[in-house]
């Protein structure tokens, strides 16, 4: 299949095309990807044992793996200490399919040509990691930061999906905070944006937990709670993006709407609601928000339908529930069925 000319979609639907290749399940699959973290976070630790269990095919947090080689470009460091590293992580097992490699050329200057030289005496690959990525980065040019980062990232995914390999490129965090923990990744989002998968590992300074946030092209996002057992990450926790988000929710708002659910419709102050529901400890205006931040994920579900009318003394909640399970109705649309009678005041967005 000719990836410069355009295909019609008849085509691409009846064309058997070759399923994501995840050398981690559900983690880590082929293509191009980052691992962010702070300075001494324990990065290179979680390189070493992620490269040493797929060299020997051994489980990664409850995902089992095959044997593939793997080259470990650490490039900060010295042969002596990834030595001791290893046989502080290996034991007693002689991790052969395990390639280190301390110098190597820069992006567009020899780097490629060595790795693909690496991959046809070792076809077996799956993964190749370069710590760091500042270290494979040639001198800046006249580009943007954007085109700069971008360039590089497509050059480096160009290689890793014509060989249908992983890589993983091991990068730092900017001291600045952030919203948003992936925009504290250092550089341009360039680096995001031509990246398959991101990886964030965020720890307190000499703490033994941490959290290893996940989002990709591939899969769900997800973070993996982590602790630190004799130099190797343990799992404790995995959660999905949608499983993080309803721990979010407070459980009064499901205990009302079940409540609203069986009374068909309703209408009164949130203090009036509160009571009604048999909710204390809330504060009405604290009660009001939470409604409208979950609305889509508690009330709309249950076809629960909400206006908001200001009357003058007083802020009205309005509630229909559908006998449908759904939330097919325009959220515009006066509850003329309710037996509620309009007025002139505009529908509250619950979004």
């Amino acid at each position: 299949m000719n990836k410069t000319e355009p295909i019609d979609a008849e085509t691409l639907l009846a064309t058997p095309l070759p399923p994501v290749r995840w050398l981690i399940p559900k983690l880590l699959p082929a293509g191009l990807s980052l691992l962010a973290g702070a300075s001494k976070a324990g990065k290179s630790w979680l390189c070493l044992w992620l490269c040493l269990q797929l060299a020997q095919g051994s489980e990664i947090w409850n995902r089992p793996t095959r044997p593939q080689t793997v080259l470990y470009l650490c490039l900060e460091d010295t042969l002596a200490r990834i030595q001791t590293r290893l046989f502080r992580l290996a034991g007693d097992v002689v991790p052969s399919r395990l390639y280190c490699q301390t110098q190597c050329g820069c992006i567009g200057e020899g780097l490629e040509l060595q790795i693909e030289k690496f991959l046809f005496r070792h076809p077996e690959t799956g993964l190749v990691v370069i710590d760091t990525l500042q270290k494979i980065r040639p001198a800046e040019t006249n580009t943007s930061a954007y085109a700069g980062d971008y360039q590089d990232m497509s050059t480096l995914k160009a290689l890793a999906d014509s060989h249908n390999i992983g890589i993983l490129l091991v990068h730092h965090l900017r001291k600045q905070g952030a919203a948003d923990p992936f925009q504290q990744i250092s550089g341009s989002n360039g680096l995001m944006g031509a990246a398959d998968t991101i990886l964030l590992l965020q720890r307190q300074r000499m703490s033994n937990t941490a959290k290893l946030l996940v989002t990709s092209r591939d899969m769900d996002s997800r973070t993996l709670h982590l602790q630190s057992e004799g130099c190797i990450w343990q799992l404790l926790e995995e959660e999905t993006q949608e499983e993080q988000t309803e721990k979010t929710v407070p459980p009064y708002l499901r205990q009302i709407a079940d409540f609203l659910k069986k009374q068909h419709s309703w209408q009164g102050t949130a203090t009036e609601l509160l009571t009604a529901a048999g909710i204390q400890g809330v504060q009405p205006n604290q009660f009001t928000r939470k409604l409208v931040e979950h609305y889509y994920a508690v009330f709309a579900p249950r076809g629960i339908r909400y206006e908001s009318r200001r009357t003058a003394n007083m802020r009205q909640m309005i509630f229909v529930c559908d006998d449908c399970d759904g939330y097919d109705d325009d959220p515009a649309t006066p509850f003329a069925d309710a037996g509620i009678p309009e007025t002139s005041s505009s529908l509250s967005s619950p979004s």
